[in-house]
């Protein structure tokens, strides 16, 4: 009814008609500023989301660099900023807290489209990340390996598990092996190959697996080289992230008070590289498997917190 009536009085060009211009005009206008604001709020949605997972990616891939390396992290963090969309000039990178954590700030002008009716040509969107590494408190993927704790010397060669030849005296019938979920020399194979799939956090107490176990020991290890399809083969000192010749494996108290089946206490987390099995006559479970690994300073992903530094450590994003 209403329409009508405003379209007889429009079309007759009645006394009201200068009036329903001016209202229909005014619409027009109100019309146009909500345009400019669905189209320009939508604009500046997606690049504000383009630059937070810009910014995001950088401080986490810089991040894993830390702190052995901070001006590696830096360049990393740049160049990982503009792959991802922010501009490389716009882009800033700082290190601080002793090398522990990683800033990464970046910002871009966008130009914008119906707003310009409003006076409004730009506008200038900021974000920033902070990432943090520390070292391992808990871990998911632990292989069944307890090695003492110690002092560890980067790229030196450690026995993860031991054998009959290679066992310390003091060690009462174990070798180095865990019980992680359940008991078994089926449960510790299979957990070499594809990891104790739970967490595990330091101040935890598992229990040791005693024996020697020489034939699932050989046959967990094989399965773990043998899954490195990297070309050339990964080595200790130039290998690619993630392979599955790199593991990380609960460093341990107490072995030296074990006697048979007994806990044993999680004091830290870390990583190796595998280098195999060592084996010393005999067969099955009557042969030495000592499981040799050389000692890694690497970052991972993983709960931070307080734990004791045996070289492992994990990052997060922490602003």
């Amino acid at each position: 009814m209403l329409i009508r009536r405003w379209k007889r009085k429009f079309l007759s060009g009645g006394d009201d008609s200068g009036a329903v211009l001016v209202m229909t005009a005014f619409f027009l206008v109100i019309l146009l500023g909500f345009s400019a604001l669905v189209v320009d709020v939508a604009l500046l949605y997606v690049n504000r989301l383009v630059l937070v997972n810009a910014v995001d990616a950088a401080a986490l891939a810089g991040v894993q660099n830390l702190p052995y390396s901070p001006t590696t992290a830096m360049e990393i963090a740049k160049q990982y900023a503009a792959n991802n969309g922010a501009p490389r000039d716009k882009v800033s990178v700082s290190v601080r807290n002793g090398d522990s954590e990683i800033k990464v700030t970046a910002y871009r002008d966008v130009d914008l489209y119906f707003a310009r009716v409003f006076g409004f040509d730009q506008k200038r969107l900021h974000a920033s990340a902070t990432a943090q590494v520390g070292t391992i408190a808990a871990y998911i993927g632990v292989v069944p390996f307890g090695v003492v704790e110690q002092d560890f010397v980067y790229g030196e060669q450690y026995i993860l598990k031991y054998g009959p030849h290679t066992v310390p005296g003091h060690f009462r019938g174990n070798f180095g092996a865990l019980a992680l979920g359940r008991r078994g020399a089926s449960n510790y194979e299979e957990k070499i190959k594809y990891g104790h799939q739970e967490r595990l956090a330091v101040g935890d107490w598992v229990e040791t697996e005693p024996g020697n176990m020489a034939g699932p020991t050989a046959e967990g290890v094989k399965y773990r080289l043998d899954q490195c399809q990297h070309y050339p083969k990964c080595t200790w000192d130039n290998y690619v992230a993630g392979c599955s010749r790199i593991v990380i494996v609960p460093v341990i108290r107490g072995f030296d008070k074990a006697n048979g089946r007994d806990n044993v206490e999680v004091v830290g987390f870390a990583a190796f590289f595998l280098e195999g099995t060592l084996r010393e006559g005999g067969n099955g479970n009557n042969g030495s498997s000592s499981v040799i690994g050389r000692f890694l300073r690497i970052v991972v992903p993983g709960e931070l917190g307080e734990a004791g530094d045996y070289g492992l450590r994990g990052y997060k994003l922490v602003g």
